[in-house]
């Protein structure tokens, strides 16, 4: 005997998903993942963002993120278009360099993300001289 599938029992996966996001320095050892950076020992760093494409169609999507210091003010700001075969995950990775991070102060930060122009995640992160 054959119990028909009840399409509640199978919830529908979306069509874009954001899997993960970390931040990371770039070290001697390659990417140390982390929310917390020194200005004596970190001159850099990065945001890795893995999206998974769940239909059976290429998807061109924008990628965008920007940062903002402990009172709101826009630090930096990054977009990106990309094309993500069907079913399949990519990686984006946004870079701050040394001469940005350079300039960047003391203090606690946020990083709030979107995809095809939705909100879809904040993280924070904290800057220390040490």
């Amino acid at each position: 005997m054959q119990i028909p599938l009840n399409a509640s029992s199978h919830p529908k996966r979306p069509s874009l998903e954001l899997c993960k996001i970390s931040l990371y320095s770039t070290g001697a050892r390659g990417k140390v993942f982390t929310n917390h950076f020194y200005k004596a020992m970190n001159h850099n760093f990065g945001v890795e963002m893995v999206i998974r494409n769940n239909t059976s169609t290429i998807q061109t999507i924008k990628i965008a993120g920007c940062i903002y210091d402990a009172q709101g003010n826009t630090i930096l700001n990054w977009r990106a278009i990309k094309q993500i075969s069907a079913l399949s995950l990519i990686t984006q990775d946004f870079y701050v360099r040394q001469e940005t991070f350079s300039q960047l102060k003391e203090g606690k930060y946020k990083i709030q993300f979107w995809i095809n122009g939705k909100k879809i995640q904040k993280d924070f992160f904290t800057i220390t001289f040490k």
